[in-house]
């Protein structure tokens, strides 16, 4: 078996990282909608082609983040970072979950939204981010 080095590391965890942050840049626009449609109670007043967009949007993200969690298990963390990078796998999938959960509070077919979903939802990815960040800054710092 091939030994896991910094090198062949290092690749994976910046293309995961700089997808994740893509994907937050383009998705989060489209949650500002729905977040001011949410605390504006107008949820059923937004364009029905719009809401429906916004929902494939965020489907498409999950999945995005999905993919990025399986390159990030497939990944062979050299020794020294095996207990960081098992953390941050796991709040990834925390993230990733919480994502899905929200993509799965909007229901297109009678455009609403399941704040009690929504917005546990917003509340896990903000804790799961942090949880990354800081899992990444101590990988890289121990790379460093």
């Amino acid at each position: 078996m091939k030994k896991a080095t910094v090198q062949t590391y290092m690749p994976v965890l910046s293309k995961v990282i700089e997808s994740t942050e893509k994907m937050g840049e383009e998705l989060n626009p489209e949650f500002e909608k729905l977040r001011q449609a949410i605390d504006n109670d107008a949820v059923a007043q937004m364009v029905p082609a719009e809401f429906n967009d916004i929902q494939m949007e965020f489907s498409d993200g999950t999945e995005q983040y999905q993919q990025n969690l399986a390159l990030l298990k497939k990944a062979a963390a050299p020794a020294r970072l095996i207990g960081r990078h098992r953390n941050l796998i796991a709040a990834y999938e925390a993230y990733t979950n919480a994502c899905a959960a929200m993509t799965n509070s909007i229901d297109i077919e009678k455009q609403t939204i399941d704040t009690a979903v929504f917005d546990q939802a917003e509340k896990d990815q903000e804790a799961e981010m942090g949880r990354i960040s800081n899992n990444v800054q101590r990988i890289m710092s121990s790379v460093m």
